[in-house]
């Protein structure tokens, strides 16, 4: 993540809280869905009171709710977030010491940073020994600069730009797999050419035939390829 193109902060379109979307709103089986296995693995990381977690690109911190009070929640993402205690370096790297962070967590971040391999390098570097990466990026999605957007990979590709950085994996899933994905894209397709009214229609129609198609997939078919993945990682 860079500096480089200040505006605009987040999409546009993101619903106002992202753990609840209305039935007609078009990522609402998306939001439900994603919410319930990053609450999931968010729980593996068995973070006890008095422990340090590093929100790597923060935004508006939507998923502080997922972690007990104790924790020491940081957020650290682009010079003008107020929700950031932590203002990353020009190249995207972290003012912060070495092993200095229990748990590190990175929600559809990875696509948006100018280095992959600098970010999660720098999630390891930041990381005590034994702690944990809870990592979602995305796989087959539409372009949404929030302010920039440029990766997308596979399941095998993540794992290995995960494992490269030093990490072993201990959770690997994908979310909405190739079906579900290919309705999802046909909606959003077509939901910029249509008039406010429509687009609500569109999305009702749309949203229970992703979820339908989503249940057809098996879940080893999703995590080769899928809109979204859901990583859990440990620093040996």
């Amino acid at each position: 993540m860079t500096a480089e193109e200040p505006v605009p902060r987040f999409a546009a379109d993101r619903p106002k809280d992202i753990h609840t979307a209305r039935a007609w709103h078009r990522y609402s089986r998306y939001v439900r869905v994603l919410n319930r296995r990053l609450e999931a693995a968010a729980r593996e990381l068995s973070l006890p009171a008095g422990a340090r977690l590093l929100d790597y690109g923060c935004a508006d911190t939507p998923y502080r709710g997922f972690f007990a009070p104790g924790v020491e929640y940081v957020g650290a993402d682009l010079a003008g977030n107020p929700r950031a205690s932590l203002t990353l370096n020009p190249d995207g790297s972290l003012p912060a010491p070495d092993a200095s962070f229990d748990a590190v967590i990175s929600t559809q971040v990875l696509e948006h940073v100018a280095d992959p391999g600098l970010y999660l390098s720098e999630s390891f570097r930041v990381l005590r020994s034994g702690g944990r990466l809870l990592l979602s990026t995305h796989g087959i999605f539409h372009y949404h600069p929030d302010p920039v957007d440029y990766w997308r990979w596979t399941g095998a590709g993540l794992r290995r730009q995960i494992t490269e950085a030093g990490f072993e994996v201990t959770r690997f899933e994908g979310v909405f797999g190739l079906a579900a994905t290919g309705l999802q894209l046909f909606q959003d397709a077509l939901h910029w050419r249509l008039p406010r009214p429509l687009k609500t229609l569109l999305a009702a129609v749309m949203q229970p035939l992703i979820s339908l198609a989503d249940r057809l997939q098996s879940q080893q078919s999703r995590d080769l390829n899928a809109s979204v993945f859901v990583v859990v990682a440990r620093k040996p």
